[in-house]
Formats: structure tokens, C-alpha cells, sequence
């Protein structure tokens, strides 16, 4: 290291990220003592997920008293499902509350990580540089925009977004609108742009299984009660967390034949029939794969914009998009004004998305390139020492909320933070890391996941699943109560 280039301050924690994991490893930082420590985000404004997805209709598909942290309960939810603005403010509220806001840094992007002489050299792409111990990576999934590869996507002459870049300048009304992608955002916001638009056309590629939200309103007795009594407040977020891992969790964890699963494929398929009032266009959206195989998705509304005479689903493949419009695979075009890509996230850019160089020199990305992404706990990598994860490798539920997901990686990450302080590194042996890959991977292929029985972005394009895990949540909270330090390299800093 060059006199230049050594560092004048050194930070004990360097946290990438201002959503919840960041604001959450904040939160605990301070509640271990250790203040010296900075959050940094790109974004204009915290809240990650959720500041970035501002689309009509956003809303959050798991129940809101679990969609919380476990020490910061709400009793207020409006709603059962919260829409975006309200779980905005909450993370707004917590950080404000913990006294987090003075170590956040916005609009800050980072260009790479390299470990140098025992400490991370974080710089960013105005050329300043941080120094610190140790670097908690948690910027989350759901962030990096994924598009489709069609022919003359850039040649469309109106205006173009992702749901996860809204713009809120374009005037939507009595407009022709295509909204490609009929899953989770699609959902949402379709209902949405049916109220105002001349035409809506969704492009489906794939059927969902969407079975009813059953959302409700909460009225103020019930607030009042989990306020007054916090104990029911508990037991009504532990039964909503049962309910994933008993109800749930049983119709993915085998691929093999499940009279559960096929009950409630019964179910949902019977639902979309009864729901969808041409009959002709429900069988084209059943779905002929097994249920969980694919995001099980919640809606009280869509069907019922399918139904509307200014909304149309087109199941024909897209051919190219040109200046005025959208040609599909059977030769017609459609004329449309302005275009939206529901089309979901790149679940595994977002970790490589920003370079990390380990203690070889080598970076990340090239690491997983020769492999796949990987990591011990889904937040350890060996040869990355110091250097921890939230929601990293196969940390994915489509059961539970990934809140308490983030909450008990942060358990390790705190525990390794405390247990090497100022002096140590540590890293997972590459023993222990592959032991655990090879567990999770050879438990994936026993699930519905497993075995390619459908595309979906739980998988990459080589039909590997690096996105979720395979046991039960349950499972994933107990096995992250404690560092299990056979399986890490403790050393001194050099």
C-alpha cells in the first residue's frame, strides 16, 4: 500500500445498502456498541426495495405484522398486505427512531471492494475512498431491473419503463398502454392502469397460479388491541409465520406427487375459471405446471380487470417491437402509446454488480463465473474474509418474509463481527462453504424447484436454482442462532 493510498480513517463497519438489511445491521451495530460505522446507498433516499418500486398499486404480497422486524412491531398496519408507502415510512420511522440517519449516506455509488493489507478499500465512482474492517453487503434482490431480449426494444418512439423505475411524469390517461409480464408487479399495477388507460394489453408469457389476497382493512379495535396487549400482536405474527411453514412450505418441499399441492392447484385452477368471465381466456391462463414450481402469486383484482373491456391478455409470443407499436409471433401488431416491462429482477447481477476483489486478487464475479454463485449460510465466501452478505445464494423463501431472514443472517454477521473486532479476520473454510453448497443443492433438486419442471426466475439461464432454499424456515432461523466456528478460518490482521 502507498503512502498515498493509505487510509487516514478506518471504519469498524462498512454497510452497503439503506433497506432493510442496511438500516437492520445499523440498528444492530449500535445495539453492540460499536458506533463507527457508515451506511451507504445510491439511492436519492432509504427504504432500497421499496423506494425504488413506486408503481400504482405496489404493495407487499406478505402479511404486514410479519413484514417487520421482530423488535420493531407495528400495531398500526392499515391493511393486511401494506402498500408501498406504508412500508416506506415504517423503515423511514426505524431508522429515525435508532438514531440511524447520521451514519447514512445517499446518493453514494460504490465501484468496487478489494481487500488490501487486512482492511476493505471501498471506492466509489467519484474516485473517494473508504477504508474499514469489516463490509456488510445487504442491497437485497430486488433492485436491479431485468428486460427481456426483444428484437427493436430501443427502436419504440413513446415512452418506456420498468416498474421498478417508474415515471412519474408520464400521463398514463386515455392512453394505449402494453404492460409485458402478467406476474407480481403485473398484477398489481394492471389494475391500476385499467382505471385510467384507453387500452391495456398484457403480454403473458407464462400462466400464474394467483389464488385470492383476501386483503382486508384493519379496523381500529384491532389496532388498539395489539398496542394495548403486545403478546397478541406476537401471536398473530407467529401464526402468520406457521401458517408459511406448515401451509405452505409442504406444496414445494417435494417435486414428487403431493395430494396438498394438487388440493390447492385444484383450488386456485377451479378460482382463475370461476374468476375469469371468457372461457375461452381463463384456460389460457391456467397453469399446466406444478404450483410453487413458479412465484405463487396473491391478487383480489386482477381477474377482475381481465374482465374489462378496455383490458386485453395476449398469450402470443412477442415477435419485436417496433416504433409505434408490438408485433407477436402470429404476425398481428398492436398499436400502443407507451410501454411497461413488468419483467421482474436479475436475482443474481445484483450480487456481481459491484466489483469485490478477494485476497488472491481476484474478483467476485470471476469466481462464480467458473462456478456459481455461492456462499456459506448464504452470506460467507471464502477467500472474502471480513466480508458478509444478507440475502446472498440461496437465502430465497416463497413462504416467509425476508425480514426475518435478514434478522438472523445478522445474527452470525454480528456474532463474527464481535468475535473479531479490531485484530482477527474471518472467513468460512472452503470445506465448510462447499459441504453446505453441495447440502443445498442436492436438497433443491428433491424440491418442485428442482429438476426444470418450469422456467422462472428462480432460476438462471442454465436452469440452475441460486435463489432459494430448500428447507423450511423454521429450519433456516435455527440454523442461524449460532456461528458454528469449526467452520471458519479465524486469523490475525496482518
Amino acid at each position: 500500500m502507498s503512502q498515498a493510498d493509505s487510509p487516514l480513517q478506518i471504519l469498524d463497519v462498512l454497510i452497503v445498502g439503506a433497506g432493510f438489511g442496511g438500516i437492520c445491521a445499523g440498528i444492530k451495530l449500535r445495539q453492540a456498541g460499536i458506533e463507527n460505522f457508515k451506511i451507504f446507498d445510491k439511492a436519492a433516499g432509504i427504504g432500497g426495495t421499496w423506494w425504488h418500486n413506486t408503481y400504482p398499486g405496489a404493495a407487499c404480497d406478505i402479511q404486514s405484522h410479519l413484514y417487520c422486524y421482530s423488535f420493531e412491531p407495528n400495531p398500526n398496519w392499515s391493511r393486511k398486505f401494506s402498500p408501498q408507502k406504508e412500508i416506506q415510512a415504517y423503515i423511514e420511522r426505524c431508522a429515525e427512531k435508532y438514531a440511524i440517519m447520521g451514519n447514512i449516506h445517499l446518493e453514494r455509488e460504490i465501484q468496487q471492494h478489494a481487500f488490501v493489507d487486512g482492511l476493505w478499500r471501498t471506492t466509489f465512482t467519484d474516485g473517494e475512498i473508504e477504508w474499514s474492517r469489516h463490509v456488510i453487503f445487504a442491497t437485497g434482490g430486488l433492485h436491479v431491473p431485468s428486460f427481456p431480449d426483444i428484437a427493436g426494444r430501443d427502436t419504440f418512439n413513446g415512452p418506456t419503463m420498468h416498474s421498478a423505475e417508474w415515471n412519474h411524469s408520464v400521463d398514463f390517461a386515455d392512453k394505449k398502454v402494453a404492460v409485458i409480464g402478467s406476474a407480481a408487479s403485473a398484477i398489481q399495477l394492471v389494475p391500476e392502469l385499467a382505471k385510467i388507460s384507453a387500452k391495456v394489453n398484457v403480454y403473458q408469457r407464462t400462466p400464474n397460479y394467483i389464488a385470492p389476497r383476501n386483503d382486508i382493512e384493519y379496523p381500529e379495535w384491532v389496532k388498539k388491541l395489539f398496542s394495548a396487549l403486545p403478546l397478541t400482536n406476537w401471536l398473530y405474527r407467529k401464526i402468520i409465520f406457521l401458517r408459511g411453514d406448515y401451509l405452505l412450505f409442504p406444496v414445494v418441499k417435494t417435486k414428487r406427487e403431493s395430494r396438498w399441492r394438487n388440493l390447492l392447484e385444484g383450488k386456485i385452477k377451479t378460482h382463475i375459471r370461476t374468476s375469469v368471465n371468457d372461457q375461452e381466456l381463463s384456460e389460457r391462463m391456467v397453469p399446466d405446471y406444478p404450483m410453487g414450481c413458479k412465484r405463487i402469486l396473491i391478487a383480489d383484482n386482477f381477474y377482475n380487470a381481465i374482465n374489462r373491456d378496455n383490458v386485453t391478455l395476449i398469450t402470443d409470443g412477442i415477435d419485436r417491437i417496433e416504433a409505434d407499436g408490438i408485433v407477436t409471433a402470429n404476425g398481428e401488431k398492436q398499436a400502443v402509446d407507451i410501454i411497461v416491462y413488468a419483467t421482474g429482477f436479475d436475482m443474481e447481477k445484483h450480487l456481481v454488480a459491484v466489483e469485490v476483489i478477494d485476497t488472491a486478487g481476484k474478483s467476485l464475479a470471476e469466481r462464480w463465473q467458473s462456478g456459481r454463485p455461492s456462499a456459506y449460510k448464504g452470506g460467507f465466501v471464502p477467500g472474502l474474509p471480513n466480508f458478509y452478505m444478507t440475502t446472498g445464494p440461496n437465502t430465497g423463501f416463497g413462504t416467509t418474509s425476508v425480514v426475518g431472514v435478514i434478522e438472523a443472517q445478522l445474527q452470525l454477521i454480528l456474532e463474527a463481527i464481535e468475535l473479531t473486532g479490531q485484530d482477527q479476520l474471518i472467513e468460512p473454510s472452503e470445506s465448510a462453504c462447499q459441504k453446505y453448497v453441495d447440502d443445498i443443492r442436492s436438497a433443491l433438486d428433491e424440491t418442485v424447484w428442482g429438476g426444470g419442471s418450469c422456467s422462472s426466475w428462480y432460476v438462471n439461464e442454465q436452469g440452475e436454482n441460486d435463489t432459494l432454499y430448500p428447507y423450511s424456515a423454521s429450519t433456516f432461523m435455527k440454523d442461524h442462532r449460532r456461528l458454528a466456528i469449526g467452520d471458519f478460518r479465524v486469523y490475525p490482521r496482518s
